[in-house]
């Protein structure tokens, strides 16, 4: 019964922590659709209070994570050869990412993910006269977003639910969960579970979210690039 409340608890915080990613995530977005009409200092604001409310959020919850880890693991140090293993999952996503984009042509005739889509509608809402609500979306696609989701999707959902010996298990599980906020349609599913095992493979290889974090970060980094270069041609 203790094991069984203790299962509930996590699924119970956990729903609440991925509802919260959420939140930070589109916050940027409502944003850059609904604040066209925005004075700009208004927007200057809102994008102030958005960063102090997300690095408040995000600094207890990186507090609370670390409490789940043993001492060895708080104190991990990124070599070159980190930055290699790191660029090499980048790759193995993009790859991924790739592959995906073919499949769900050949299932589904679209050659985007809704979430490709989105972003870049999104990224076509952009405009230098809302410069600031554009480069908050930019910065969220391409740095906060990646930061919150690998600390609530890979970090507490593997510190909630599983042990050192568990890790395949962990990686499935965690893969799917992650997918699922990132698609609408079925066929949409083996690109983003296919990233979300090579995120898991990245944090896995030390057991250092900051190693998936980074990852994650190259795998937006360059639509966000895109998205800004377009906006100023």
């Amino acid at each position: 019964m203790k094991n069984f409340k203790s299962l509930a608890l996590g699924i119970v915080k956990w729903i609440g922590l991925i509802a919260l990613s959420l939140l930070i995530n589109t916050t940027p977005m409502l944003l850059l659709m609904h604040g066209k009409n925005a004075p700009i200092y208004v927007e200057i604001l809102l994008v102030a209070l958005y960063l102090i409310l997300a690095f408040l959020i995000f600094r207890s919850l990186w507090q609370h994570y670390q409490k789940h880890l043993p001492e060895e693991k708080k104190k991990f140090k990124r070599s070159g050869k980190d930055i290699g293993f790191a660029f090499l999952f980048f790759l193995f996503a993009r790859v991924a990412a790739i592959a995906g984009v073919y499949l769900n042509l050949i299932l589904s005739g679209n050659s985007q993910t809704s979430n490709d889509s989105a972003i870049q509608g999104l990224g076509e809402m952009m405009s230098s006269q809302h410069i600031f609500f554009a480069l908050l979306f930019v910065a969220t696609l391409a740095f906060i977003g990646p930061i919150m989701e690998e600390l609530i999707f890979r970090g507490f959902g593997t510190a909630f639910f599983f042990k050192k010996n568990q890790k395949v298990l962990a990686a499935i599980v965690t893969s799917v969960v992650f997918t699922l906020p990132h698609i609408t349609q079925l066929t949409e599913f083996p690109t983003y579970f296919a990233i979300g095992l090579i995120l898991y493979l990245s944090y896995a290889r030390r057991g250092n979210l900051k190693d998936s974090m980074f990852v994650h970060i190259l795998n937006n980094l360059p639509m966000a690039i895109l998205l800004l270069l377009a906006m100023f041609q």
